[in-house]
């Protein structure tokens, strides 16, 4: 039932994104990683860096995924720590040959959700899956 509730979260970004509300869309992929690697885990008790460290400690989790999750500079953490506690409208990503990519341009965040959510989406899938497979072992 949990798992329902997660895909739903991940239907309602792809549908945000649909509706061209890439910045929502995006808040919602970012919390439904970060609820389903808890769930996954069964503890609620630590932060997502944590939780990161746990789930590739256990090997569900490969290094590559861990460091495109968990960077603060160049991984899906930093984006997400920018949006949740800094002011995002000050910063910029790089985009393609080293154009900057303002937070502060509603195309921004379309370009951030096309590139990162089929490859967070395809983590998550992996984490579900390899953790099914611990506990079947």
């Amino acid at each position: 039932m949990i798992l329902l509730y997660y895909g739903d979260m991940l239907s309602t970004s792809l549908r945000l994104h649909d509706g061209e509300e890439d910045y929502a869309a995006i808040l919602v992929l970012f919390n439904a990683m970060e609820l389903i690697c808890k769930s996954v885990r069964e503890n609620h008790n630590q932060n997502y860096l944590e939780d990161l460290s746990d789930l590739k400690n256990k090997n569900i989790l490969s290094e590559e995924y861990y460091e495109f999750l968990a960077n603060k500079e160049s991984g899906i953490r930093g984006i997400r720590n920018i949006m949740t506690h800094r002011n995002a409208y000050q910063y910029c990503l790089e985009g393609p040959e080293d154009t900057a990519l303002p937070l502060s341009e509603v195309g921004t965040w379309t370009v951030i959700f096309e590139s990162y959510a089929p490859r967070i989406i395809q983590i998550l899938y992996e984490i579900i899956n390899n953790s099914r497979r611990k506990i079947e072992e």
